[in-house]
């Protein structure tokens, strides 16, 4: 079975993608397809809810580490909307887990692909998949299809 399907919706400010992306899509993970907005607090819940009913096995926020947001109090404004829509999808009997809120800075990149590793093998094992493989220590070949 694949990796699931994630889609990361990740503000500018936190952490630094350029090195962890190809293209759009984690290249350590390629099944996390990443959306860059200028702030956390940016995202729309409705955004969320949309990802997931288009088929993202999960969707997570990342925004800067919590006191510390360039847009003063987006993250939190975000953690709260991530709350609030968690308990909305309980309601209708969808698992919470599926949506994540996270905080990094711009050099925490270690730690979020951690955290979005973890996020990531914790829906594979809700759907039966298998878990998300730890990353070659030499470049897996070019080829297939992202």
């Amino acid at each position: 079975m694949t990796n699931p399907k994630i889609v990361g919706f990740v503000c500018d400010w936190s952490v630094e993608l350029a090195p962890l992306l190809n293209g759009n899509r984690l290249r350590d993970l390629p099944n996390v397809y990443v959306i860059r907005v200028p702030c956390s607090g940016f995202v729309r819940p409705g955004w969320l809810e949309d990802a997931l009913n288009q088929g993202a096995a999960g969707v997570f926020v990342t925004g800067c580490p919590y006191g510390d947001c360039l847009n003063r109090e987006g993250n939190f404004l975000m953690r709260d909307r991530v709350d609030q829509q968690q308990r909305r999808l309980q309601r209708r009997r969808i698992d919470p887990a599926r949506l994540a809120m996270f905080a990094h800075g711009l050099h925490d990149r270690e730690a979020f692909m951690a955290e979005v590793r973890v996020f990531s093998d914790r829906l594979a094992a809700m759907a039966g998949g298998q878990a998300t493989p730890a990353p070659a220590t030499e470049p897996a070949p070019a080829g297939g299809s992202p």
